[in-house]
């Protein structure tokens, strides 16, 4: 029987107000107030560091980053320095996932190959090593997650039509000379970030054998882009 499973597109939205709001979810789905949800997401140019993260890795000066408008959140997933940048689809599944920490993972990958290959991306892959989507020796997506008592937050980004200038702020995960590229290098046309966000969230649906239900964004004036 399909999991209920809620959907929301908060639209363009900083780093840390999303942050907040899938610490807030997840404590709801821990003690079984509410149904898992997905938060679907456009930040602007940010830079996280993860647990594994370091300062080094971040390779604009203050004044660069300031003058180019990005700003820098610690955070608790794995892994090392990502960027998010306008242009960018990020996914934020808080579901309960027990140990099944690998299969959550490979759920983010195939659901995102499933989406690249409907825009006509062909040969992209997930690598398990540096978890992401890649094609060739580029990077398209970066996955890195936090699990506490059996409840994951943070996911997936995965870039469409991201500035390429951006990605000289930093070593991204940790790996020198990556290169990180956009679908939009690949086809001749990608979505719009929120008409991709509403296909990826059918596709997790069909991947997870969930029943979606569109919801609007918390606290979201009637202006705002709504679920």
């Amino acid at each position: 029987m399909p999991t209920a499973l809620r959907a929301c597109w908060l639209g363009p939205m900083s780093f840390d107000a999303a942050l907040a709001l899938q610490m807030e979810a997840r404590e709801a789905v821990v003690a079984e107030r509410e149904a898992p949800i997905l938060y679907l997401v456009e930040h602007p140019a940010v830079l996280t560091v993860g647990r594994r993260g370091s300062s080094k890795d971040i390779l604009w000066t203050d004044a660069e980053l300031e003058a180019n408008g990005v700003e820098v959140f610690e955070t608790p997933r794995g892994g090392e320095v990502t960027l998010h940048a306008p242009g960018q689809l990020v996914a934020y599944p808080i579901v309960p996932i027990g140990r099944q920490i690998r299969a959550h993972l490979h759920n983010l990958a195939d659901t995102s190959l499933a989406l690249i290959a409907e825009l006509g991306v062909e040969g992209a892959e997930f690598r398990m090593d540096h978890p992401g989507i890649w094609i060739g020796d580029a990077k398209l997506g970066s996955i890195g997650v936090h699990i506490s008592r059996g409840v994951t937050v943070q996911g997936l980004s995965l870039n469409l039509s991201v500035d390429p200038k951006l990605f000289g702020a930093l070593v991204s995960c940790g790996m020198q000379g990556l290169q990180m590229r956009s679908v939009g290098d690949l086809v001749a046309s990608v979505p719009s970030v929120q008409e991709a966000a509403r296909r990826w969230a059918t596709l997790w649906a069909t991947q997870t054998d969930a029943e979606l239900e569109w919801v609007g964004a918390p606290g979201a004036p009637d202006s705002a882009p709504s679920c």
